[in-house]
């Protein structure tokens, strides 16, 4: 069994103190919080890092933007457009970064 100095999952995780800028997205629809992303990604400055929050769940079932945002960026980070992306610690955000253009 490997034994490893720390945690290696550290690499991969990116910290609040390395992001640029936050963009609130909670009180949007998931049209409207797509299409913020979507403008975002495409004027932003390439390895810039954003923090991308949400509202969380509210416990009445609806639906928060976790899942349509995160398959928007999974596409987003499929064709090149994002060098990592990760759901944030809490679970009510993601943290991008764009890829060099």
């Amino acid at each position: 069994m490997p034994i490893f100095p720390g945690n290696p999952l550290e690499k991969l995780a990116i910290t609040p103190d390395v992001v640029d800028q936050t963009v609130d997205l909670g009180d949007m629809s998931v049209e409207e919080a797509l299409a913020q992303v979507e403008q975002l990604i495409a004027d932003g400055s390439a390895g810039r890092v954003y923090g991308l929050r949400f509202d969380p769940p509210k416990g009445d079932g609806t639906e928060t933007l976790f899942q349509p945002l995160g398959r928007f960026l999974l596409q987003a980070r499929r064709q090149g457009r994002l060098s990592r992306c990760l759901p944030a610690a809490e679970g009510n955000g993601y943290v991008i970064r764009l890829a060099d253009k």
